[in-house]
């Protein structure tokens, strides 16, 4: 494996990680500041994921053709206007301007398909697993410096520049530490030798005809199925979980902040050593099965929490459902992503992949709008909903178990 290259992609994995996980405790401050309601919130949020839908695959593909640091060094770029036009949005009170700031970041931000990308180019086969695990393990990380950071640039700008002006830190703070993520690749990256073949990167958007394709694989369409609605489950309270903390307990910046990096702490941990101990003992498709229970046990949790009247009750239903919701949230991603893998061919692992983190995207991108109308309804609502979500994922995956384990057989006879 080659270290030096692989090791500067990680670090700008993490900066890039630390400025997005400054921006999230922010979003929700900057629209209540300018009297948007949830729905309009959720649409500040989708439209992130929307860009992202439609660049992440282009980018991907476009630096097939003119390379990995190009394309890198584009993005980077375009997210260091992006974060300083935040900035400036929240200054001049301007929603407009929000909302072209996000659309921007969404599409220079869509850069995870070359990182991706790049690290298949420098590791062999029989390392790319581990290089792609840490390239997981740099973006957990990253969000749990993100929030706590940006919440303390917050408190900080509020006491020197006053509560008019110290919102518009962690913006800026944000467009500081991309800049110096920037200048690593710019300086320290070079573009990679390639050595996997065209048929591995090639990729594309997330079109009808190939959603229509690997739907037409029953166990593909049994996995996207759940992929769908596990993450469009949990963007109902990414969007609207820091109203709640800000409604229910006048939390500011600094709280929501450090709220985040609590449930980031939890998903590093079920996802850094937890899985990996339960999966050789349970198998991928058991965890799987469990985990969504456990996430509707958090979202049960918080729905209870703004109808609650005593504080220390309310902020135990809190604490506790982000455990829930963390421990079942990090048991999904890493054993959903393992089995959507088994199901493709060594030739179709890009494609596959790529098609999965499409699919996530537009449930990301459909999720936010409706998570504001449900918490316009009333703040119980997305969490409710959400788990109704979640026990019905898991009703469906207790069905199709045995039919996934036959698969997963059947491929290991394949490659014996």
């Amino acid at each position: 494996m080659k270290q030096s290259p692989l090791r500067i992609i990680l670090l700008v994995a993490f900066v890039d990680l630390i400025s997005f996980g400054l921006i999230i405790p922010l979003q929700a401050s900057y629209a209540d500041r300018l009297d948007a309601k949830g729905v309009t919130f959720g649409l500040l949020v989708g439209v992130y994921a929307a860009m992202q839908l439609v660049f992440n695959p282009i980018l991907g593909r476009w630096s097939d053709r003119v390379g990995r640091r190009r394309v890198l060094l584009i993005s980077l770029a375009g997210s260091v206007v992006s974060h300083a036009l935040l900035g400036v949005a929240d200054l001049a009170a301007s929603l407009p301007l929000l909302f072209a700031a996000r659309t921007l970041d969404g599409i220079t931000g869509a850069n995870v398909a070359t990182a991706q990308a790049y690290i298949a180019d420098v590791t062999t086969a029989e390392n790319r697993a581990k290089g792609m695990g840490l390239f997981g393990a740099a973006f957990g990380l990253g969000f749990v410096v993100g929030p706590a950071l940006g919440a303390g640039l917050a408190y900080i700008g509020r006491h020197v520049s006053g509560e008019q002006y110290g919102t518009a830190w962690p913006a800026f703070g944000a467009t500081v530490i991309t800049a110096i993520a920037l200048v690593l690749v710019w300086r320290y990256l070079p573009e990679p030798e390639r050595h996997v073949s065209k048929d591995e990167t090639r990729g594309g958007p997330l079109t009808m005809g190939r959603l229509r394709s690997a739907m037409g694989h029953p166990r593909y369409r049994e996995l996207f199925t759940v992929l769908f609605a596990t993450t469009f489950a949990f963007v109902l309270l990414e969007a609207t979980f820091v109203y709640l903390c800000a409604h229910r307990f006048q939390m500011t910046e600094m709280g929501t902040g450090l709220l985040f990096t609590y449930i980031g702490i939890i998903m590093v941990i079920v996802q850094g050593g937890l899985v990996g101990r339960l999966v050789p003992r349970f198998g991928e498709t058991k965890l799987l099965m469990i985990a969504p229970f456990l996430t509707a046990i958090g979202f049960l949790l918080l729905s209870g929490v703004p109808g609650t009247a005593e504080q220390g009750s309310a902020w135990l239903l809190l604490l506790f459902g982000c455990i829930w919701m963390g421990l079942g949230h990090g048991m999904t991603g890493p054993n959903l992503n393992a089995l959507i893998s088994r199901q493709a061919s060594a030739g179709q692992q890009g494609m596959t992949l790529g098609l999965s983190q499409g699919i996530g995207s537009l449930a990301r991108a459909v999720g936010p709008p409706i998570g504001g109308l449900l918490y316009d309804l009333g703040p119980p609502w997305p969490y409710r909903v959400g788990a109704v979500f979640l026990i019905g994922i898991g009703i469906f995956l207790i069905r199709i178990r045995p039919a996934q384990e036959r698969a997963i057989a059947s491929s290991l006879k394949a490659t014996k």
